[in-house]
């Protein structure tokens, strides 16, 4: 009787947890595609008294499926999480260890907020008809420019964070969401930069810069912390962690001091040697017959890393599978992206790119696909390449980025050393 009474219970709480998911997923796909506000909460209420944070991630992970324009899907969250703030902020707080790879995030959180803080005095002095306004405008770029440091906070998030979270649960989509207002405050900085450098400065335009960008800066920082942290705390492996912080590294951190990891050594003893040491060294030594040569695993990985390239190769089905790393890397790698799927590796506004290329690989239509950008002042060059079998099978594709910056300035012959 009592086990009875127990899956009575459990399933009263499943059902009622849907229950309030279904009615919080209703709210916000209405909100989104504009009906009202106001009634939609009088009819939605219960669920909004009683919703988590992990309700919030399942929502709107619903909400990207049901394919709504992410401009518009960006605005109804915002209006939704606005009639939950108050809920949200009853939600109980998480207790990060000092050296969780979550609380170096919120340290830098920290130190953003207070650079947004002196910004606002500076935004001040520029619209004061009594001071030079590009006098202000100068310590606006530098305040704008310092913001920039957030990159690194933003990149981790999306190259090592992310990919953890994506493998732990399968409600991730939300993520789209959040990358989406980073590639926002990305172009709202570089628009910022350049009216600020006008002759004639155009106050409303660079108002309207300015509340955009305080406003999605704020608006990460309040959903990471309420919201993503929460959920990521309890969704992700706990072991993988550390090994957050070791990808770190090359990444950077954003206006706090790195943390001092401590180096993997591995003890090796000459009267019993380690079996992990025994099994990597092997490894490293077998030897590759690649037709037209031989070589050592560890010759392979030297060649692909000095090669002046980036190279990242994506299976036959769609997974990254590996990345070369070279000295000077184009554009951020770590080894939480191995196993994510290539269409997670770009943001929302760029992955049907990635899809029409991926299936005219497939559909045979392109063997190769070229791109070109300039970035920080060098000229870097994109190619895709299909990689097929003897029969001619699709068996994945491999991109390759090369900075083209010198070799364009080439001109006549070099013969000589």
């Amino acid at each position: 009787m009592f086990q009875l009474n127990l899956r009575l219970k459990m399933s009263e709480f499943i059902n009622n947890n849907q229950a309030r998911i279904d009615s919080l997923y209703d709210f916000c796909y209405r909100l989104t595609i504009g009906e009202k506000g106001s009634d939609l909460i009088k009819a939605h209420q219960a669920a909004i008294n009683d919703l988590t944070a992990n309700d919030i991630i399942i929502v709107v992970h619903r909400l990207v499926e049901a394919d709504l324009p992410m401009d518009d899907l960006k605005i109804g969250i915002n209006k939704a999480l606005n009639a939950f703030h108050k809920q949200i902020m009853n939600l109980e707080p998480i207790f990060l260890p000092e050296n969780h790879f979550l609380a170096y995030l919120k340290k830098e959180n920290r130190e953003l907020e207070r650079r947004l803080q002196n910004l606002k005095s500076w935004v001040k002095d520029f619209n004061s008809p009594n001071l030079d306004s590009i006098k202000a405008a100068e310590h606006l770029r530098v305040g704008i420019e310092d913001l920039m440091q957030m990159e690194k906070h933003y990149v981790r998030k999306e190259n090592i964070l992310f990919p953890y979270f994506e493998k732990e649960y399968p409600k991730y989509k939300c993520l789209g969401v959040m990358w989406s207002i980073h590639d926002d405050i990305r172009r709202t900085k570089k628009a910022l930069m350049l009216a600020l450098l006008e002759v004639d400065l155009d106050k409303k335009h660079i108002n309207k810069l300015l509340g955009d960008l305080f406003f999605d800066m704020y608006t990460i920082i309040f959903r990471e912390e309420y919201l993503l942290f929460p959920v990521v705390l309890n969704a992700v492996n706990k072991e993988v962690w550390s090994d957050m912080i070791h990808q770190s590294e090359e990444i950077g951190y954003a206006y706090i001091e790195a943390p001092k990891v401590e180096e993997l050594v591995k003890h090796v003893k000459t009267e019993t040697l380690d079996t992990d040491y025994l099994n990597e060294h092997k490894l490293e030594n077998t030897l590759l017959n690649f037709d037209t040569g031989l070589m050592t695993l560890k010759q392979a990985i030297l060649l692909l890393n000095n090669l002046p390239v980036d190279i990242t190769m994506i299976d036959e089905n769609d997974k990254v599978c590996f990345f070369s790393n070279p000295k000077d890397r184009f554009f951020p790698r770590s080894k939480a992206i191995i196993g994510r799927t290539v269409q997670n590796c770009h943001p929302p506004e760029s992955v049907h790119i990635v899809e029409e290329l991926v299936q005219a690989f497939k559909d045979g239509s392109k063997d190769s696909e070229p791109f070109w950008i300039e970035m920080k002042g060098s000229f870097i060059l994109i190619q895709y390449f299909a990689l097929r079998d003897e029969q001619g099978v699709y068996k994945g594709c491999i991109e390759v980025s090369q900075d083209l910056t010198d070799i364009r300035k080439l001109s006549g012959e070099k013969r000589l050393m």
